[in-house]
């Protein structure tokens, strides 16, 4: 069957009360079509893949759109001698109103893999295309394993949505114990695991260990600022990538 006798083929299958969306044809059109057996296998098998194709365009178009409107978020909670933290409500309260907008919603799901808490954010969008974003989190310290489960779910549920959406927060701190790549407390020095961890990677690069130390302003490994841990790690990075 060529093109034209496909089109005539629709067009037989599809009364004209039944609006095609987007000047092409509808779902409700192309069921009509398949009903009828207007369509034969390879017909009905390009028909679908012309479907799936314009369902992917109007997410693409309604996503660049919801881009437009996202703003640029002002963490609000305040951590102690640590910055600020925007909380995965407080994102929500933001985003979910220009989710409705654009005819998207978002949904969770949840995994453990590698001894980590997998969020899956899961972005649909009305025309019936979707996108799956996760982000996994080692579970951290608590007074019970429940709540160190549930706290390592909410961070990655609340990283997984702001990758799915791109989410930019403005003076954001993860919101764990510790951690080097905080805002805050400029007198902070990274954790003894990292101060370790750089100690073996500036050995196994070979680096001269008086200059990374100079580079990281700390006289020793344990006195290097958390401020510095992540230029430092970017450089060994560089480092171990040029040395496979």
């Amino acid at each position: 069957m060529n093109p034209n006798e496909t089109h005539m083929s629709l067009e037989k299958a599809a009364p004209m009360s039944v609006a095609p969306s987007s000047g092409g044809i509808s779902i409700e059109q192309a069921f009509q079509a398949a009903a009828s057996k207007s369509l034969d296998k390879e017909s009905l098998q390009v028909m679908k893949e012309l479907l799936a194709m314009d369902s992917a365009r109007q997410f693409n178009t309604a996503f660049v759109a919801l881009q437009g409107d996202m703003p640029v978020i002002v963490a609000k909670t305040t951590i102690p001698n640590r910055g600020k933290y925007e909380k995965f409500e407080d994102l929500m309260t933001v985003v979910g109103p220009l989710l409705t907008k654009h005819g998207f919603t978002v949904s969770f799901s949840q995994d453990f893999k590698d001894n980590r808490i997998l969020e899956i954010c899961t972005l649909s969008h009305c025309g019936g295309h979707s996108r799956a974003n996760s982000f996994a989190v080692r579970a951290g310290r608590a007074d019970t394993d429940t709540q160190a489960d549930c706290k390592a779910a909410t961070t990655a549920k609340r990283n997984a949505l702001c990758n799915a959406l791109n989410i930019v927060i403005r003076q954001d701190c993860l919101n764990e114990e510790n951690d080097a790549g905080i805002e805050g407390d400029p007198n902070a020095f990274i954790t003894p695991a990292q101060a370790e961890e750089l100690e073996r990677r500036v050995k196994e690069t070979n680096s001269n260990v008086e200059a990374f130390l100079k580079v990281g302003r700390a006289r020793s490994f344990a006195e290097i600022p958390a401020s510095r841990y992540e230029d430092l790690d970017l450089g060994l990075r560089r480092k171990e990538r040029m040395g496979r």
